[in-house]
């Protein structure tokens, strides 16, 4: 077997695949892969084929599609760096269950059934390790994305939209939304762009529900969704997070350029005519909003999400019905 090269060696050694792995353990798996750059758009498997390998990403992002009942072809996830796809055709002989492309340049490791037959064989225990990390990631894979593509797969676009989208609003839902803002960050990440994160709910709602009627409050998050619309640009992903709370996330907005949208859509939500008059204690339509960019340099998703949640928390502090942007030092 060739010797891996040191820089391999720490590419490998930093995936949660192979992290209970020791050196030596992680030096002999590495032997047994291989190592294949794709460009974008690439073909790596499609949805019915024989497979006999599976793959780790090592750099970029790879597609995720299946094929519903219609025939169309509908991403249903990404697997990003350090993430594995292709293991259940490895290890039960399955044909694949969907096609996977390249989404911009990658780098991949791949291994195939006799290699991997032979770690079983030859060293079990580490093959072991290696297969209950699979299997944690699975099931974890399959809790958050199971009931989706189960859905996809029986009912087609119509449920694709149901399963997206949130029923009152037509925006995108929170399911929608926990899967957007991973591959957003992580492909903001790897292309050294910028997007920005907005986290937003209406003032005093409750309030309003009890002094107008919950169907005023209905016409008011309805009338806001129109606001929305109209104010952010169509790539924009606008999501109904729950009740009156709403993320959008902003694709080569910076935080600054985010706080332009949102002062816009606050204006907005003032002009609405919609309040009866004389009924209840409230002027306007009203909105606090919290931004936070990657150009702050975010870790993961749940920082981002943290800075934004900061940033709105700053703008009810500061009386609501505005949007803050987060700077890091504010909360230092």
């Amino acid at each position: 077997m060739i010797p891996l090269s040191s820089e391999l060696t720490q590419a490998l050694s930093r995936l949660k695949l192979f992290s209970s792995l020791t050196p030596g353990e992680l030096e002999r798996v590495g032997t047994r892969m291989m190592r294949l750059e794709i460009e974008d758009g690439g073909e790596i498997f499609r949805e019915g084929e024989p497979g006999r390998l599976m793959y780790v990403v090592l750099e970029g992002q790879v597609s995720i599609s299946i094929r519903t009942d219609d025939g169309q072809e509908v991403e249903v996830s990404r697997a990003g760096e350090g993430s594995f796809f292709g293991e259940m055709s490895l290890l039960e002989k399955q044909l694949r269950s969907a096609t996977c492309r390249a989404v911009g340049h990658c780098v991949l490791m791949s291994m195939d059934d006799r290699r991997f037959g032979e770690l079983v064989s030859q060293e079990p225990a580490t093959a072991i390790k290696i297969m209950d990390r699979m299997l944690i990631t699975a099931t974890t894979r399959l809790r958050n994305t199971g009931a989706f593509v189960s859905d996809m797969v029986q009912w087609g676009e119509q449920a694709r939209v149901r399963a997206l989208t949130d029923d009152f609003t037509g925006l995108y839902n929170r399911r929608f939304f926990d899967e957007a803002v991973a591959s957003a960050l992580t492909e903001a990440k790897s292309r050294g762009d910028v997007t920005s994160l907005v986290i937003l709910d209406l003032d005093r709602f409750g309030t309003l529900n009890a002094e107008y009627g919950e169907a005023v409050g209905d016409e008011v998050i309805l009338a806001a969704v129109e606001v929305f619309q109209a104010c952010f640009e169509e790539h924009d992903i606008l999501c109904r997070y729950g009740g009156d709370e709403f993320a959008f996330i902003l694709p080569g907005r910076s935080g600054e350029e985010a706080l332009s949208f949102c002062e816009k859509a606050g204006q907005g939500l003032r002009e609405l005519k919609i309040l009866p008059p004389g009924k209840g204690s409230f002027h306007h339509v009203g909105a606090s909003m919290g931004i936070a960019s990657t150009s702050q340099d975010v870790s993961d998703v749940p920082q981002w999400m943290e800075w934004a949640d900061q940033a709105l928390y700053a703008a009810k502090e500061a009386g609501r019905d505005r949007a803050v942007l987060y700077r890091s030092g504010d909360s230092e």
